[in-house]
């Protein structure tokens, strides 16, 4: 005997896309993955928490970027989990801010008092990308250095790493000192891109020690990287990349991209350096800046790297007939400890660097 229909046979769930919204307020159930939120706060004010920020993505590869007020994060944050998915409705599309983007889609969601975000009981029946990045070159990222308007994404080689507890085996040994509105707590990297330029990366409070608790407790030490949403800065005409609120890391085997670029590499025939760590031997021919110079010599741990120091005179001051090297102290003469340090025996400490007098 054939079993009788259901009287009431399951309602096919539709959904709009992004790209269909018309106005300014959406209505309607639009379908989103929730790719990543984090707290969005003013530094300049005593870390004021200003909101949450969210990078959600559509069934049709829209990757966009919404925000909720700090007066409604409560509504929503308990049931915010990364990659999962829900029906999003009754919220505000914007055009899309002009600094700090994450996103290259036109417009930006923005929570209203009605607003609901609610998950999907059957998350596994729609076809939601799980990662949209935007990977770009070295070029591209120093063309738009120190205008703070996209935060793009980098993966790369690791060739170098340096940092405050670098080897801490928790992700925070202690609340990081803050100067001048910068974290002191921070991991340094060398990463060679695909078109072999080498980016200098820092990896500032928690996310640097989200990396020292993934490098110390990885077996097998990470040797590819993938860094989300970076802010490219110049120092002088040195360049690099610093992480944000928003920065993501992914490693080796974590991804389909960073499993691409293994695989790239391995057909591009090019063998693995041995990554230095804390102690920082350089182990390729690239320009530094005299600071970084600087921070190499005061290293604690012991060391070696040449360097090759290419300058421009820009005076000629006839010599005084003596001169002596003094401490970057207390200005006393320092007396030579070993070949490649001196020794100050007022402050009775080691000087790798002293002043001409």
């Amino acid at each position: 005997m054939a079993p009788e229909p259901s009287p009431h046979p399951p309602k096919t769930l539709t959904f709009n896309i992004l790209d269909e919204i018309d106005g300014d307020y959406c209505h309607e159930e639009v379908l989103v993955r929730l790719i990543h939120f984090w707290e969005a706060r003013n530094f300049k004010k005593g870390d004021a928490l200003i909101g949450l920020e969210l990078l959600l993505i559509d069934s049709e590869s829209n990757k966009v970027y919404g925000f909720i007020p700090a007066t409604r994060i409560s509504s929503y944050e308990k049931t915010f989990k990364p990659n999962s998915i829900y029906k999003l409705s009754k919220f505000l599309s914007t055009p899309s801010k002009k600094l700090y983007k994450v996103s290259d889609y036109k417009k930006d969601i923005c929570f209203t008092m009605k607003t609901t975000m609610t998950p999907v009981p059957d998350p596994v029946a729609h076809n939601i990308e799980e990662h949209k990045f935007r990977l770009r070159s070295f070029t591209d990222l120093a063309t738009i250095a120190d205008t703070n308007t996209q935060l793009f994404d980098v993966i790369g080689q690791i060739q170098l790493i340096t940092g405050a507890n670098l080897h801490s085996p928790t992700t925070m040994e202690k609340t990081p000192e803050v100067e001048s509105s910068r974290s002191k707590d921070r991991v340094f990297l060398h990463l060679q891109m695909k078109d072999c330029e080498t980016i200098r990366i820092y990896l500032w409070g928690s996310i640097a020690g989200k990396f020292r608790a993934r490098w110390n407790q990885a077996e097998t030490k990470p040797v590819f990287l993938l860094i989300t949403t970076v802010n490219p800065k110049k120092n002088g005409s040195a360049f690099s990349v610093s992480s944000t609120s928003a920065t993501r890391l992914f490693c080796d085997s974590d991804i389909a991209e960073t499993k691409q670029f293994m695989s790239w590499l391995g057909e591009a025939g090019t063998t693995l350096p041995t990554i230095t760590s804390s102690s920082s031997a350089i182990t390729k021919l690239e320009t530094v800046t005299i600071n970084e110079i600087y921070q190499f010599l005061q290293n604690e741990n012991p060391q070696k790297a040449s360097f090759h120091v290419i300058a421009k005179i820009v005076d000629f001051v006839e010599p005084s007939g003596w001169y002596y090297i003094s401490c970057n102290t207390c200005n006393n003469k320092l007396g030579k400890n070993n070949p490649t340090s001196m020794f100050c025996e007022n402050c009775n400490k080691e000087n790798n660097v002293g002043l001409i007098k």
